[in-house]
């Protein structure tokens, strides 16, 4: 007798080669269906072990069947959340769905991780940044180091790593600051700079939350630009003249 492919598959999820046996048995067609004299007969002590044992293993494939289709429907919705997002901000749907598994595992708002990787590198894998800042999430690789270390330059180039990291720093910040803002700031100019200034009472805002969080660069392009004219403005000191003989 041939076992129907789904019903097969649920016995071979009962771990226990004996009750992987008796689930099969139950889920054959029913013994009404099987001639009364082809019917194979068992000895007493194997009837009372099975009857013993039956009730488990029904509770274990009913669980196997409850988690199937419990895994099944979370599949369903994530995928159904990441089609959503992927036509939101036009991009492909395996990168979309990176994104939010990423962000899932980082207890991270998926809103949130899906505006930050748009900020950070425009949805670009191989993004590099002047100053170093590597992939979807521009970390730099001290950073990334610090997280998990051994970690080298070229691993924040695999997309989803990149984005465990950069979810994972984000993460840190946030729970350091209490605040999605103040974390943004940080993760843009370095808690370093953004603590250093709240110290000394300035505000530390330089748009890029903003820029996150609404997709409005406004501000914060502003906020560059007046930096590099504040640079050109100030006079380099003059170089050091070497020695002579």
């Amino acid at each position: 007798m041939r076992l129907n492919p789904e019903v097969w598959a649920l016995v071979r999820q009962v771990r226990r080669p004996t009750l992987t046996v008796l689930a099969g048995v139950m889920l054959i067609a029913p013994w009404s269906l099987v001639p009364a004299g082809e019917r194979p007969v068992a000895p007493a002590a194997e009837v009372e072990m099975a009857d013993a044992v039956a009730p488990e293993a029904m509770a274990q494939a009913r669980d196997a069947v409850a988690s199937a289709w419990r895994d099944r429907i979370l599949y369903r919705e994530r995928a159904r959340v990441a089609e959503q997002y992927a036509s939101r901000f036009r991009i492909p749907i395996g990168l979309a769905e990176d994104i939010h598994w990423a962000a899932q595992k980082e207890r991270i708002d998926p809103h949130l991780a899906f505006r930050l990787v748009r900020a950070e590198s425009s949805f670009r894998t191989t993004a590099v940044s002047p100053v170093g800042a590597v992939g979807l999430t521009q970390v730099m690789p001290a950073t990334a180091n610090w997280l998990v270390p051994g970690t080298a330059g070229e691993d924040l180039l695999d997309a989803r790593f990149n984005l465990r990291i950069g979810f994972r720093y984000l993460r840190k910040l946030m729970d350091m600051y209490g605040d999605a803002e103040l974390a943004l700031l940080a993760y843009n100019r370095g808690p370093g700079v953004v603590d250093s200034m709240l110290d000394e009472g300035l505000d530390p805002d330089n748009g890029y939350s903003e820029m996150v969080l609404t997709g409005d660069r406004t501000r914060h392009q502003e906020h560059i630009a007046a930096q590099a004219a504040a640079r050109a403005a100030t006079p380099e000191p003059p170089a050091r003249r070497g020695a002579s003989f």
